[in-house]
């Protein structure tokens, strides 16, 4: 008993010399004043001024979120004073509590409360005022008659006063509802913000030594990691024979435990997290390689099977959560005050409007940038697979922008067409987007049953096909289209395929695609012929999709 007493005295004292400790320290009352959002974390600056005394103290950045990284804490001042050194800690005797957005809330639901009590008293008074009319509306004695020109005076009077009282019930009723919508908004959002565990919080500790009582300013930068950006892109184009307008915007989330309140955003394309250690090649040592027992057929179908869904959940994963947000020609956004700066490795945009991004794990869009690309514009048909006509977009000048992978929205003729994926890591020049169907151009692929038969010599089969595709321009404007189709291809020695006609398209002997292009002048149409045969022995089934 007297050794637990003895540990339990230690314990204590330990715990008030660390309270003694926070206590003496200064505690900065600081602000933030600058967020760098990378593709995965933040960096985030916090300023604030104090009064140091002379000699040796310590000043406490306090009520910082926990998930930082210690390592990338960084400490720099003005004044008449030298730092000593900079450490982090976690305290664990003070959580986050409540954030700012909950407080003003909570104090929106207050003033709507008491506003709602307000009207409720006034519906009471409006009540009484009609009970005591509906009282007072006999006139006269039971004997005493009453004189023409008072009673219609009084009935005037009845009715204006009835009038305006019931106005007035229908105006407040209506108030005290539209102030219990808003209060029940509130409600919802404050329980999704409350139901957000509270954690610890940290501190960054800051030695530092005066030679005189002076005025100091500190600013502590940091790493969090509950953060990232993601690219968006907005492509719009007006008509064809027009440049596409791309807008670079960023989708950001953050739950770091505190909100960035009026600060002015930078977006870099860096990644801290990722390891910046240069890869090394060792020695490639060949050696004989004794094949092991063969797993079961079922099993390589289920390794198969699992590699193939993680591969599409990857994909979809990517594809996700597309945000569309309407774009004003006329109005300014932040592209129009944001800057750009490349360095070696990074490019940075600036944003010079202030924001506000909540710690609550939702997207919120920034633009970046806006540019207008040369476009080449294109039909595209492939009857066989679909039966409507696409308009592509061939975007050049876009490899200089600098831009990431990731989703774009299609916007035609001011209306929105779907959306897709803009892969900016490859090689070529020329960036292909598809704008969506167009039903003023039509196309058709039409089997003629005279030509398609089978035929039957000796020990072999001979199967002809003849389609005939026809493509239709009823555009006011001449426009240019890429109409493909395809023979098929043998993979056997056995199986024996002779193009017939072909209508002078390219014909890619490798793969079987047939390639027509065409310009085509309003309300002209063009007809092509694809006939081939397909020979292959009696004794065997040969499959021909049409």
């Amino acid at each position: 008993m007297k050794k637990l007493l003895y540990i339990s005295f230690i314990a204590y004292f330990i715990l008030c010399n660390t309270l003694s400790a926070q206590e003496s320290a200064a505690v900065l009352s600081s602000e933030i004043s600058g967020v760098t959002v990378f593709l995965k974390g933040a960096e985030v600056q916090r300023t604030g001024t104090l009064s140091l005394k002379e000699g040796a103290q310590q000043v406490v950045f306090d009520n910082l979120p926990q998930q930082i990284n210690p390592q990338s804490v960084q400490v720099s001042g003005t004044g008449n004073f030298t730092i000593l050194g900079v450490s982090h800690r976690i305290n664990y005797l003070q959580n986050t509590g409540k954030s700012k957005e909950v407080a003003a809330l909570e104090d929106s639901l207050r003033l709507l409360n008491e506003n709602i009590a307000q009207q409720e008293a006034s519906l009471n008074v409006i009540k009484e005022e009609q009970e005591m009319l509906k009282a007072n509306r006999y006139i006269g004695g039971t004997n005493t008659g009453v004189k023409m020109t008072e009673l219609k005076a009084f009935a005037d009077y009845f009715g204006a006063q009835l009038s305006n009282l019931s106005t007035r019930m229908v105006r407040t009723q209506a108030d005290v509802k539209n102030l219990k919508q808003r209060t029940e908004r509130i409600e919802k959002q404050l329980r999704e913000l409350q139901q957000q565990p509270q954690t610890s919080t940290s501190e960054i500790v800051v030695a530092i030594t005066a030679p005189a009582a002076t005025k100091a300013t500190l600013t502590a930068s940091y790493l969090a990691y509950n953060a990232r950006w993601t690219p968006v892109y907005d492509l719009r184009s007006a008509e064809v024979h027009q440049p596409v307008k791309l807008i670079y915007k960023a989708h950001v989330v953050q739950s770091t435990g505190e909100a960035w309140t009026a600060v002015k955003p930078v977006f870099s394309t860096g990644n801290p997290t990722l390891n910046q250690t240069k890869p090394n090649l060792i020695p490639w040592y060949l050696s004989f390689y004794d094949d092991p027992p063969r797993p079961h057929a079922g099993r390589i179908a289920l390794q198969k099977s699992i590699v193939s869904s993680e591969i599409a959940e990857i994909q979809l994963e990517e594809l996700e959560d597309v945000v569309v947000t309407g774009y004003g020609a006329a109005a300014k956004t932040a592209a129009d005050f944001t800057q750009m700066n490349e360095s070696q490795t990074n490019v940075e945009f600036a944003v010079n409007v202030p924001y506000t991004i909540a710690s609550d794990g939702q997207e919120h869009t920034v633009e970046l940038a806006s540019y207008e690309l040369p476009a080449k514009y294109e039909y595209y048909a492939v009857r066989k697979l679909e039966k409507e006509v696409f308009l592509m977009a061939k975007l050049t000048g876009w490899e200089s922008l600098n831009l990431l992978p990731g989703q774009a929205n299609l916007f035609f003729e001011g209306k929105y067409v779907g959306k897709s994926y803009m892969e900016t890591r490859q090689t070529e020049d020329t960036l292909a987007l598809s704008l969506g169907r167009d039903k003023n151009i039509t196309a058709t692929r039409i089997r003629k049953k005279n030509f398609s038969e089978k035929q039957f010599f000796g020990n072999s089969v001979t199967e002809t096909r003849e389609w005939e595709l026809t493509v239709y321009n009823k555009k006011k404007q001449p426009v240019t289209i890429t109409v493909e189709d395809q023979v098929p291809v043998s993979t056997d020695k056995e199986i024996k395929v002779e193009t017939l006609e072909i209508s002078g398209a390219q014909h890619d002997r490798v793969t079987g695609k047939l390639t027509w292009l065409l310009a085509l002048k309003p309300s002209e149409s063009r007809a092509m012929t694809v006939k081939y045969t397909v020979k292959y022995p009696k004794s065997r089934t040969v499959v021909l999709v049409e």
